[in-house]
């Protein structure tokens, strides 16, 4: 005999019940904070959104354990940017799927996960820079690209660099970025961790 809850159960699965909680939580986040912070035009919105992504999914990864969760969890919150009052903004949510295929691959192969969290967050930040330059080449062409290169040239001159070093600065503007995020998914891995310690407790 069927309890008034086996219905629920078959059609929303244990896996998507535990991505629809992590999924809205970071919805929540993309909705309210990165629209204050898109609004404000406060600096690499991206890279700090990117952060905030990397720690819900690590975070949630090693409570659930559940392979292609971070994935799952990316769909339900991309799901809920389309209910933001922009609408359907595709950059955002082509953004938060590529986060979650990034953590979810990096969890699958490298099977560490103290080591996937670390490099998933260092990746996801660095493709949040890129998709943004992607992006905007894409729409203004190669002509931006041409004012990037000549600006690039120009703060060299300035800075009485050689030829080429403002690349190495670009190089480590792009590593800056990176280790921040792989920051962002240490700390996102230690919670995790505390978080799945906790409950072992409650249980013992």
């Amino acid at each position: 005999m069927l309890t008034q809850t086996e219905p629920y159960r078959k059609v929303f699965p244990q896996a998507w019940r535990e991505a629809a909680v992590f999924g809205a939580l970071w919805g929540a986040g993309e909705i309210t904070l990165g629209a204050f912070l898109t609004a404000t035009r406060i600096p690499l919105t991206g890279v700090i959104m990117a952060c905030f992504g990397v720690i819900i999914l690590t975070s949630g990864q090693m409570l659930i354990g559940r392979r292609g969760f971070a994935l799952r969890t990316a769909l339900v919150c991309a799901g809920l940017r389309s209910l933001s009052p922009g609408g359907l903004i595709f950059g955002p949510m082509f953004a938060i799927l590529l986060q979650g295929a990034i953590v979810a691959a990096a969890f699958y192969i490298l099977r560490k996960p103290s080591i996937a969290g670390i490099v998933s967050g260092f990746l996801v930040t660095i493709a949040s820079i890129l998709q943004g330059l992607i992006v905007k080449l894409f729409v203004y062409g190669l002509d931006l690209w041409l004012i990037y290169t000549s600006l690039l040239a120009k703060a060299e001159d300035l800075l009485h660099l050689h030829a080429g070093q403002g690349w190495l600065a670009v190089g480590l503007f792009f590593l800056i970025v990176g280790l921040i995020g792989s920051t962002a998914g240490g700390f996102g891995w230690r919670l995790g961790v505390a978080a799945l310690s906790r409950e072992e407790q409650l249980r013992g």
